[in-house]
């Protein structure tokens, strides 16, 4: 059986991509003949390993012209001639709809991850009309379904919601990392509250915010430290505005790193600050990690924490909100321990990754 998943990119600092990749390996491991299609190319990027266990990796080098897109994909699939494609993310799923329609794919399967929530008119009017051309979808979360349905007037009963997994084997290496030392090579002591976040630098990631809620955060705690792990085109930004905002100094942007686990088992909180997500990966690590994770009260986040009992919610219009929490949250170390444990227990109970790949297994192999 041949599956062809098609992404915006293989970029391994992506969630979706992280998510894809390992469902890749999955499948082969499985007797599945796989294709991954990456529409940009962008490192780094996790091509290596794909091919390193047999999947064959397409870079179809996009170009700003969709019609282009499209022409260049459809002579891909004519040649493949794929069983199922499979695209994650709103380029691809337009792009990879059409172009799987005019191939004449069998079955077209959509991803829903994290759903914009400023598309524009124009974009939902097409998403809707694409929709038409697919056979299935697959949503990352109940909130993402219930957004797809309402906004782009998806058929509820050909969603399918499949939530995102961890790969709980990772606990074996926690044990192994030293946090002092981590900690050292960071310039940070045990006196040091450190604040931490992961993910790329794009303004959906919000951490803007976090900056702002930061700054009203160091003149009651100046101890405090703010961890940012992760790049993008949003990096410039976020440096001038900890310039302007005069914690600079206080600020670690860590950059692209390829395990978060490291520099997770630094943080004393994790915050997750985004404007929408789909199903947070990064919240499953942390909790994996025994973090107490405080989280923006919106779509894809709400999913995931139950507001005082394995995390906090907190409202964007307010960084004072966020502050607040943090600094009850110093002064309630039990209850802290108590929201810590209470998320690792979620993440090994509800969210393991062989669960999530045996449901996209089970999945795919009905719709054959």
């Amino acid at each position: 059986m041949k599956v062809f998943l098609y992404i915006y990119s293989l970029h391994t600092g992506g969630g979706a991509e992280n998510v894809m990749c390992r469902l890749a390996l999955y499948l082969r491991r499985r007797g599945w003949t796989v294709y991954a299609c990456a529409m940009l190319d962008e490192e780094p990027s996790f091509e290596t390993l794909l091919t390193g266990k047999g999947i064959k990796v397409i870079r179809l080098q996009s170009t700003p012209n969709p019609l282009v897109t499209v022409y260049r994909l459809v002579k891909v699939l004519r040649e493949i001639q794929p069983d199922i494609m499979l695209n994650w993310l709103y380029p691809c799923i337009i792009t990879g709809g059409i172009a799987g329609h005019l191939a004449r794919v069998p079955r077209l399967i959509a991803n829903l991850r994290g759903p914009d929530l400023k598309k524009r008119r124009g974009k939902v009017w097409l998403d809707r009309l694409v929709s038409r051309l697919y056979t299935g979808q697959i949503a990352v979360s109940q909130n993402v379904k219930a957004i797809f349905v309402r906004r782009e007037k998806y058929r509820a009963e050909k969603i399918t919601v499949i939530n995102n997994g961890l790969d709980l084997s990772r606990e074996e290496d926690l044990k192994k990392i030293d946090r002092r030392a981590v900690r050292r090579g960071l310039q940070l002591t045990g006196k040091n509250i450190v604040l931490g976040t992961v993910g790329r630098l794009y303004p959906e990631k919000n951490q803007q915010f976090l900056l702002r809620a930061f700054a009203r955060l160091v003149p009651r705690l100046p101890e405090a430290r703010l961890l940012l792990v992760g790049d993008g085109p949003a990096r410039q930004e976020l440096e001038h505005l900890a310039v302007e905002l005069c914690i600079y100094d206080r600020v670690v942007f860590a950059g692209w790193q390829g395990d978060p686990y490291r520099w997770l088992k630094a943080m004393d909180f994790y915050i997750l600050p985004s404007l929408y997500e789909g199903h947070s990966g990064s919240i499953l690590q942390a909790w994996l990690c025994r973090l107490p994770v405080l989280g923006a009260r919106v779509t894809g986040i709400r999913d995931l924490i139950i507001d005082g009992k394995n995390g906090l919610l907190f409202a964007l219009h307010t960084p004072q909100e966020l502050v607040n929490i943090i600094l009850n949250l110093l002064a309630y170390p039990q209850f802290r321990r108590k929201l810590a444990a209470a998320g690792y227990q979620t993440v090994v109970e509800n969210y393991a990754e062989e669960k999530m790949y045996a449901e996209y297994l089970n999945y795919l192999q009905r719709k054959v």
